[in-house]
């Protein structure tokens, strides 16, 4: 019972600073746009009920919205030079069930995801990204296929790849061999699956989605 107490305690008091720090990190404004940003990487059966996170000017992960469903979304803004994500306004958020949470937040605690500390958990996850998201040029690269992924170029001279809107299955390691998915997105064949990290602790598999049908999910009840 002791126990049990502590832990709701301490969940409790975790909310009241995690609402304080959104409360700091731009006000009421901030946190509306960020839900809005939010809610558009999954359908709305996966976002009514989930607990929504955005990123503060230092990079902080603040709650904006307890949730009691089983989906944590994330809204744009991750910038981490580990995964080549661009500044915005490129959108990229997501929502991922608990295994993909579980498994994301032991890569964000490592220094460097490529050799992690420890085993990540293995259990594949769902992670939804229907707004598609930007990646920096040679982060697609990441894998063993020798094609040639094409880039556009960003008035800063940086060079962008946008990915078109896809779920990631994560972790999911696949033997590249016998799977027939390249290991490197192609803008060509923007709808083709294929497998991202290849040979790598943080290998997924990448299933990607036309306009038509994003907005078939999104409208599902119409």
């Amino acid at each position: 019972m002791l126990r049990n107490i502590i832990t709701t305690s301490t969940v409790f008091f975790s909310m009241l600073i995690f609402s304080a720090n959104s409360a700091q990190a731009g006000g009421h404004d901030w946190k509306v746009k960020m839900i809005a940003d939010a809610i558009t990487a999954a359908p709305p059966s996966v976002t009514n009920d989930a607990t929504i996170y955005a990123w503060d000017k230092k990079g902080q992960m603040i709650l904006l919205q307890p949730g009691t469903g089983p989906y944590v979304c994330l809204a744009s803004g991750f910038q981490s030079t580990r995964v080549g994500k661009p500044s915005l306004p490129y959108p990229d958020p997501m929502c991922l069930d608990q295994n993909a949470w579980n498994f994301m937040r032991h890569v964000l605690s490592e220094k460097n995801p490529m050799k992690p500390s420890r085993p990540y958990p293995t259990a594949p996850g769902l992670v939804w990204m229907l707004s598609g998201m930007a990646l920096k040029g040679g982060m697609v690269d990441l894998g063993s296929s020798d094609t040639k992924v094409e880039v556009t170029v960003a008035k800063s001279g940086v060079k962008i790849v946008r990915i078109s809107p896809h779920l990631m299955i994560m972790p999911f390691p696949v033997n590249e061999k016998t799977a027939g998915m390249s290991t490197k997105y192609n803008t060509a064949n923007p709808g083709a699956s294929w497998i991202m990290a290849a040979k790598t602790p943080i290998e997924h598999v990448m299933v990607h989605f036309s306009e038509k049908e994003v907005s078939a999910m999104m409208n599902s009840d119409q």
